[in-house]
């Protein structure tokens, strides 16, 4: 039999979530349970209504949710009554997932893969999505996500295009929401994120201990990962006593090439970068260099072999990412991997925590890169 009381309470404690979705999640949470026996019959619409003080409305809806997702089914003028089916067959509704396409060849594939098992493990099924890191497009995302029965929402938050829209649109919505893979604050709610300051940190310290001291960052400082990093590099410098150089490459005025991969709008002007750097005048030219990512790092190897520099006898190279490419290049690359399977679990366990009800105040939760050091980087001679 249904626990009323129960589902009040659940209801009170779930100020997050439209409250026809807050129903649903109460009955479901006792099917689950065993506290709703199949076969079991509910309380009628206005039965409901009465003790729960709800609209109709908003029973009818959490109703058809349950009979859409397999979980009971409602004969007309007999009830609605629970049905038989397996744990795995449960669907306690849809939790979206939108990420950035032009960086999906990062680490996004381990974040999504860990983020599906650990909502499916809680009876939720996912609608996964990419934007081209344009606010209109994730917009028009999340109008078709809308549509279905959707009780949290885990994105990627844009970099480019009229970001306060999103903003807008979410609040309209009013269910949680979890920012994945890069620490945006104006997204609001929770954010899970690689600790990139700690990355930069990392590296850079790596470089010293090597008894590099003069070394440059070629950063990306247009959104929170690339100025991150670059705090990072220069809190290591800092600490050194050793001046900062950072070599900004210029914002990406088109988030993708035709192929999703954004590697001629890193590699090529790092190429360029290190071509002014080390093959200009003066005598006192880097010795080691902390690139924003891989690809920026493959344009800075292919700079480095024209002008004649051996890699890391004249010059270290560290990157970011651990593309799958690095380890087979003529000089392995130190760099970090980024930790895409524990970023999708902690963002599917902090949404999970929003969807039950948790409303203390939205967190940051910062997750270490593993670095890993290969032939790129030496001593200074």
């Amino acid at each position: 039999m249904l626990d009323i009381e129960r589902v009040r309470q659940a209801i009170e404690g779930q100020a997050s979530a439209p409250i026809h979705i807050r129903l649903r999640q109460a009955i479901y949470s006792q099917i689950l349970d065993g506290t709703l026996k199949v076969g079991e019959k509910l309380p009628s619409e206005r039965e409901l209504q009465e003790r729960l003080g709800l609209s109709r409305g908003t029973i009818r809806q959490a109703l058809t949710a349950l009979n859409q997702a397999g979980l009971t089914k409602s004969f007309p003028g007999a009830g609605t009554f629970v049905l038989e089916t397996s744990k795995d067959n449960h669907r306690a509704g849809t939790i979206g997932l939108v990420v950035s396409s032009t960086n999906f060849h990062f680490f996004y594939p381990q974040l999504a893969a860990s983020f599906n098992h650990v909502i499916r493990q809680a009876g939720y099924s996912m609608a996964m999505h990419m934007h081209n890191d344009q606010a209109e497009e994730l917009l028009n995302i999340i109008e078709d996500l809308k549509k279905q029965d959707l009780v949290g929402l885990a994105l990627t938050p844009p970099r480019f295009g009229r970001k306060e829209e999103v903003v807008r649109e979410l609040v309209r919505m009013d269910i949680p929401v979890v920012s994945l893979g890069r620490r945006e604050p104006w997204i609001g709610g929770d954010s899970v994120a690689p600790d990139n300051e700690m990355i930069g940190y990392v590296s850079t310290r790596h470089l010293i201990d090597l008894g590099h001291e003069n070394i440059v960052h070629m950063g990306l400082l247009d959104y929170s990962t690339g100025r991150d990093r670059a705090e990072g590099y220069r809190k290591a410098m800092e600490e050194a006593g050793l001046p900062p150089h950072i070599v900004p490459l210029p914002p990406l005025s088109i988030p993708a090439t035709s192929d999703g991969i954004p590697d001629e709008h890193l590699a090529a002007p790092a190429y360029e970068k290190a071509m002014e750097i080390w093959n200009g005048g003066g005598s006192d030219k880097p010795t080691a260099v902390f690139c924003f990512n891989d690809i920026m790092a493959m344009g800075v190897y292919k700079a480095l072999r024209e002008i004649g520099l051996k890699i890391p006898e004249d010059v270290s190279v560290v990157g970011v990412d651990n593309l799958p490419t690095v380890r087979h290049m003529d000089v392995p690359l130190t760099t970090s991997a980024l930790p895409g399977n524990e970023i999708g679990r902690v963002g599917a366990e902090t949404l999970l925590k929003r969807i039950a009800g948790d409303r203390s105040e939205p967190h940051t939760l910062l997750i270490q890169a593993k670095f890993i050091e290969r032939a790129s980087t030496a001593r200074l001679q």
